[in-house]
C-alpha cells in the first residue's frame, strides 16, 4: 500500500574515449499513476571546439508500445555534463514498463552518434497500511513522530508527524507503502514512537499489531475451492433435471 527508495540508481557508460552517459533517479519502483524523478547526464570526455547533444525520453510497456504522455519534457537539448530533469508518470497498470533515453551527439563537423539507455520501471499498487492511535492522558500532543514497522522492520520513509487531542481523543495514520520486494503470504505490521520524539508518552496508545495478505489471502484457498465444487453441484443437478427418463411401457402380463 509505496515508495522505498533503495539508494541512487545510476546507469552509465564510463568509456575512456567516449561520452559517459547517465540516467540517475533515487528509485525504480512506483505506485500505479505515481511519479518518478531522474536526472539525464551525458559527459563528452573528448576535446571538441563545438557540440551539440540532445535527446527524446519514452515509457514503453511490456508490449514495446508506448506510454502517451509519460516522460516530460520528453526530448530536449543538453549541456555538457550538466544534469536536466525529467518527470517519468506512471501507467494506472501494475507492471514492469522500460524508460529509454536516446541521445544524439555532434562533435565539431563529425557525422552525429546516438547512444541509448534504459531503466526498467516497476509499477506497483500501493499497500495501505494503517493504525489508530489514543491518547488517554490529559496532555495534547503535537508533532509526535511515528513510523511503521513491517514484520519487524522499521520503515524509514514512513516517517509520520500527528496530534493526539486529550482525554481520549484518538487519531487514525495511514501510509501508502509502494515496494516490489515483498514475498507473497501474511505479514505483519505496527505503528511505533520514532526515536526523534522527547520524553515519555505513558498515556498515549499505538494500534495493536495487524496484518495483510500479498498474493492471496488466508480464505483464497477455501474461497476457490468453494466456489469451484458449487459450479460442480449447479452443473451435475443441471444435467440430473434435463436428463431424459425412459419409458419402459406396462409390465408384461403372465401366462
Amino acid at each position: 500500500m509505496v515508495a522505498l527508495a533503495a539508494g541512487t540508481v545510476v546507469l552509465s557508460a564510463p568509456d575512456a574515449d567516449a561520452a559517459n552517459v547517465t540516467i540517475k533517479g533515487d528509485t525504480n519502483t512506483v505506485k500505479a499513476s505515481g511519479t518518478l524523478d531522474y536526472e539525464l547526464i551525458f559527459y563528452e570526455t573528448e576535446e571538441f571546439s563545438t557540440l551539440e547533444i540532445s535527446y527524446t525520453a519514452d515509457l514503453k510497456d511490456s508490449n514495446g508500445k508506448a506510454q502517451s504522455n509519460a516522460v516530460i519534457p520528453s526530448y530536449g537539448t543538453l549541456s555538457n555534463g550538466v544534469a536536466t530533469g525529467i518527470i517519468v508518470t506512471a501507467p494506472s497498470t501494475p507492471g514492469k514498463y522500460t524508460l529509454t533515453a536516446t541521445f544524439t551527439e555532434t562533435i565539431d563537423e563529425n557525422p552525429s552518434t546516438t547512444t541509448v539507455r534504459s531503466v526498467t520501471v516497476t509499477v506497483v499498487n500501493p499497500i495501505k497500511l494503517s493504525a489508530t492511535i489514543k491518547n488517554t492522558g490529559d496532555v495534547s500532543l503535537t508533532d509526535f513522530v511515528v513510523y511503521f514497522k513491517v514484520d519487524g522492520k522499521l520503515i524509514d520513509d514512513s516517517k509520520t508527524l500527528v496530534s493526539a487531542a486529550a482525554a481520549g481523543g484518538e487519531t487514525t495514520v495511514s501510509y501508502d507503502w509502494v515496494t516490489d520486494i515483498i514475498s507473497n503470504g501474511q505479514h505483519s505490521y505496527s505503528i511505533v514512537a520514532g526515536d526523534e520524539n522527547i520524553g515519555e508518552y505513558k498515556d498515549l496508545i499505538l494500534g495493536s499489531n495487524s496484518s495483510f495478505w500479498v498474493g492471496h489471502s488466508d480464505y483464497g484457498g477455501v474461497t476457490i475451492a468453494m466456489f469451484l465444487l458449487l459450479i460442480i453441484l449447479l452443473i451435475v443437478a443441471v444435467y440430473v433435471y434435463r436428463k431424459p427418463v425412459k419409458n419402459y411401457g406396462k409390465p408384461k402380463a403372465r401366462r
